[in-house]
């Protein structure tokens, strides 16, 4: 089994996915469970808005249940742009597996983020001349990765220009961490070393029927690389929270976007359970639906509403889109916000 430790759904439903269109058997967890058969559990530990303490008690108890289980590999899934308490949390891992350090990538070169020289840019653009300087939770301030991460002479930062700067050999005694590109390059290193090989069965994907589609937006980054002309484009109706909704609206669409917006002020927290409670209702008697949910904490608000902790999933082979499956439920298309829908996913 290999494992995942990402610090929100989408984080851990995007990685789950890459493994999954590899040929691998992967699950989504939010509360570990020893007793999956799949090659590969992403765990969410749903700790990028808790304390830097909280989290890396959080991170370092889930290490050592997944440790009891004998990983053959553990990959730290961290935030694309460094949001969240990486730092903390990649050394409450190194202390409970007993490792010696860290190689972190948050680059992804195939999405035209770069580090160079020690700075994070994405499209040529420094980090903190991005949308992502106004982010309500952690404002990037600073394009300097080493500033954004902390001291630390336990982890490891190296540029990464393209993609053959993460096919990086590491020692069994240094963790890997960061993010989809440079699991994705790791992933490949270790395919054959780990002695993995595809599942036949598990190749086929799934081919849904025309369905309804309800794509819940939680992401102000989404909504201010303009997601909703984006999706309008793509035939959906968008709609915020300030909106008047009532299932009728089923009758005028097939495709719905419902977003927060960018509301001149408000708690993110109180947004995206607004959001939920605003999704809820229009999920009533629908069983033709399928869900796109962008952000993770719109993505981990919705699935305790609903009570779900587990998710097979389904190797669509939508780059950075993990398609997951709760047994018995509608499926759910998690995707961070800050990267565009592919084309064909929703």
């Amino acid at each position: 089994m290999i494992a995942i430790l990402a610090d929100d759904l989408s984080g851990a439903a995007e990685l789950a996915g890459i493994a999954a269109s590899r040929g691998f058997t992967a699950e989504v967890q939010t509360v570990f469970d020893p007793t999956s058969t799949a090659d590969i559990i992403a765990v969410d530990t749903d700790t990028r808005l808790k304390s830097e303490a909280e989290a890396a008690r959080i991170v370092g108890e889930v290490t050592r249940h997944i440790l009891a289980s004998h990983p053959a590999w553990i990959y730290k899934k961290t935030d694309s742009v460094l949001r969240g308490h990486i730092r903390a949390e990649i050394e409450a891992i190194l202390d409970a597996a007993g490792l010696d350090d860290c190689v972190f990538s948050p680059a992804n070169p195939s999405k035209d983020r770069l580090i160079r020289k020690g700075r994070y840019e994405i499209g040529g653009v420094p980090l903190d001349e991005t949308v992502f300087a106004r982010d309500p939770d952690y404002p990037r301030t600073s394009s300097l990765v080493r500033e954004l991460l902390g001291a630390s002479d336990r982890i490891q930062t190296p540029d990464a220009i393209d993609p053959d700067d993460l096919m990086i050999d590491l020692p069994p005694t240094t963790l890997a961490a960061g993010a989809a590109d440079f699991f994705a390059a790791q992933l490949a290193r270790k395919e054959s070393s780990l002695g993995f090989s595809p599942s036949p069965s598990s190749t086929l994907g799934l081919k849904p029927k025309p369905l309804s589609t309800l794509l819940l937006s939680g992401s102000l980054a989404a909504w201010d690389l303009d997601r909703a002309a984006q999706m309008e484009q793509r035939g959906f109706l968008v709609k915020t929270i300030a909106d008047d909704l009532s299932p009728s609206i089923w009758q005028t669409t097939s495709k719905l976007m419902l977003a927060i917006g960018r509301p001149p002020s408000s708690d993110p927290a109180t947004l995206t359970e607004t959001l939920i409670d605003k999704a809820l209702p229009l999920l009533s008697g629908r069983n033709d639906l399928r869900i796109g949910l962008e952000g993770g904490a719109t993505a981990i608000a919705f699935i305790r509403r609903l009570g779900w902790t587990r998710f097979e999933v389904i190797p669509e082979g939508h780059t950075g889109v993990g398609t997951l499956r709760p047994p018995g439920e509608p499926v759910l298309y998690v995707k961070p916000g800050s990267y565009p829908w592919p084309e064909g996913c929703l």
